[in-house]
């Protein structure tokens, strides 16, 4: 069976048959005491909630996490999103699936981006950090952490989850960093700018991106800031005569980027570059993810559902036209 049709454009009331990644399952039971499956299914556009209601248990020992399956129900609205009544699932059998159908991708292009990032570095006038994002960020990217930064999602789900998004976060972060030294007096911007490009390096192996995305084992073990902070220890430790203490400073911007304890960052920002780095680096996936949480929005919709990342509901900023013609 071939792709055909794609989750932002499947609408309330149609019938729906066609292949999707299942990126998430689970079989559930309902007040009633009766099991149910509940579904992610994505494809290179988007991601779209599905339920299993009659056979639940019988249709769910056909499948696993990560298959590509035949999917036949009816699209819903449910909560101001469309939702997939799903009343039969089949896996795919045959050939290689070809995963750049079912996984969404940066809609800002890797190589643009790619290459916004190199002239940033280019741009570095610290010849000590300089030889630092050149090691871990060289051009063309022949080494392994080059090569997954630019396929790498930004996050499992929270943010920039799709491939290329760490490209596009850290490229964002990046730029506004270089905005920002450029504003406030005392600002080391090389140290930034270096802060910024880094921070999030450990998501490399944190992550996996081979089919739905994932933490790996050591991901969730140790987690991004410590992984990041360790592979620019090595990094440093080879390059001769490297400052020690700029080895410090730029670890410590990776350890604190999430700047409290309590949201995993086992040092708070105690230096400016970490603190603006911080604040930057939250800032960029929050309007990111806001954006995203009112693009899935059905028409005429104004409220996001509950949104885990803010907790709270989401405004997307429009009323309706006879409101705003009367005020």
């Amino acid at each position: 069976m071939q792709k055909t049709r794609f989750v932002k454009d499947l609408k309330e009331g149609e019938p729906v048959r066609d292949l999707f990644l299942v990126a998430n399952k689970a079989l559930l039971t309902s007040n009633a005491g009766k099991p149910y499956l509940t579904l992610q299914l994505r494809d290179r556009t988007g991601q779209i909630e599905a339920r299993v209601w009659d056979r639940a248990e019988e249709i769910g020992k056909r499948f696993d996490r990560d298959d590509v399956v035949e999917v036949g129900g009816t699209a819903i609205a449910y909560q101001g999103r469309v939702q997939l009544k799903v009343h039969d699932v089949r896996r795919e059998e045959g050939g290689t699936k070809d995963l750049s159908e079912y996984l969404p991708v940066t809609k800002k292009g890797i190589e643009p981006l790619w290459k916004t990032l190199q002239e940033y570095i280019a741009g570095v006038k610290d010849k000590d950090l300089a030889r630092l994002l050149a090691a871990v960020f060289p051009d063309p990217p022949e080494a392994d952490v080059a090569r997954r930064f630019r396929q790498a999602p930004g996050g499992k789900t929270m943010h920039h989850d799709y491939i290329g998004g760490l490209l596009e976060h850290t490229v964002s972060v990046a730029g506004i960093c270089r905005m920002l030294s450029a504003h406030y007096e005392g600002v080391d911007a090389d140290l930034l700018l270096a802060g910024a490009l880094l921070h999030d390096v450990g998501k490399v192996h944190e992550l996996s991106y081979e089919g739905a995305f994932d933490y790996t084992d050591e991901g969730r073990l140790l987690g991004h800031l410590y992984m990041g902070t360790e592979y620019v220890s090595r990094v440093c430790a080879v390059l001769p005569g490297f400052p020690p203490e700029k080895t410090m400073l730029v670890k410590h911007i990776i350890l604190s980027h999430h700047g409290e304890l309590e949201y995993g960052s086992p040092k708070r920002p105690k230096t400016l570059e970490a603190i603006l780095l911080h604040h930057v680096e939250n800032m960029d996936a929050k309007a990111t993810a806001f954006g995203d949480a009112i693009a899935e929005l059905r028409e005429g919709v104004r409220w996001t559902d509950y949104q885990r990342m803010f907790e709270r509901y989401l405004f997307s900023g429009k009323f309706p036209k006879e409101t705003a013609e009367g005020s």
